[in-house]
């Protein structure tokens, strides 16, 4: 097969991106969980004050951290090795199905694999996420794993946009509840130490202009309630999901996936 200059620079490019992701410190991001869990076990404050991207810095629900305190009683390097290794596991089955898709997916392959490995080698949730998401929202259950996504990273709730754009006024109803039980507990905690400063490295609008954060957001928004009986549904409630994350880092944009690796309605 003959090679264009396009497929070299795109290789050299998703070979430069793979070796970034794979020199980052191993289950770096587990520290939040852990460090969250533990200070639950203690009857410490759940959410403290630290850097805004200090990899020990917990933002998510509490059942989360719930959920990671029996983990705690375990060594912590095999629990750190265990969940990267899973979370590597999940960033490889939401990519290979682009295989499956040709030329075009294969380029989308080898772009958008990095940046789940990146977040995979981190430790950080990001690939069950995506992967959870991407097998679930077609599903009966499908609001429940809108609810779960929203709970740990906020943007998921949009993809109820979808629900509502074909006229499923009920399961969108249901994710935006399911979604709000999951958050709520999290006011029964001090939030004073919560961090909602946004850092260093962000691709986020919101680091440019906030008013045009806002108005990008809004257009995407409404283009996924738009195209929700178009193929293009998922793709579009996965984009809008990009725009609006307030802390945009470039593994999040693994969120297309949800998108890209679905096989289309039709």
């Amino acid at each position: 097969m003959r090679l264009t200059a396009g497929a070299v620079l795109m290789s050299l490019v998703a070979y430069a991106l793979l070796g970034y992701a794979l020199s980052r410190e191993l289950g770096s991001d587990v520290a939040a969980y852990w460090g969250a869990a533990e200070r639950l076990r203690a009857g410490e404050p759940l959410y403290v004050s630290a850097a805004a991207n200090a990899s020990d810095l917990y933002r998510y629900a509490p059942w989360f951290a719930y959920a990671w305190v029996p983990l705690t009683y375990l060594p912590r390097e095999a629990v750190t090795a265990a969940w990267a290794g899973l979370m590597i596991a999940a960033a490889l089955a939401a990519v290979l199905p682009l295989l499956a898709r040709g030329p075009t997916g294969w380029a989308a392959f080898a772009l958008l694999l990095p940046g789940q490995l990146e977040g995979a080698v981190y430790g950080n949730v990001q690939p069950l996420l995506v992967l959870m998401l991407l097998r679930g929202v077609e599903r009966r259950s499908g609001p429940l794993w809108i609810a779960l996504g929203a709970s740990l990273k906020g943007v998921p709730v949009l993809l109820a946009v979808v629900y509502a754009g074909r006229g499923d006024w009920k399961r969108a109803g249901l994710a935006a509840l399911l979604s709000a039980v999951l958050v709520a507990p999290a006011f029964l905690f001090d939030l004073s130490g919560y961090s909602t400063r946004l850092g260093r490295g962000q691709l986020s609008l919101a680091t440019v202009s906030v008013p045009l954060y806002l108005i990008v957001g809004i257009i995407t928004t409404f283009a996924a309630f738009v195209l929700a009986r178009t193929r293009y549904a998922w793709l579009a409630g996965a984009v809008a999901m990009i725009v609006v994350l307030p802390r945009l880092l470039i593994y999040q944009i693994g969120f297309v996936l949800v998108g890209l690796a679905k096989r289309p309605r039709d």
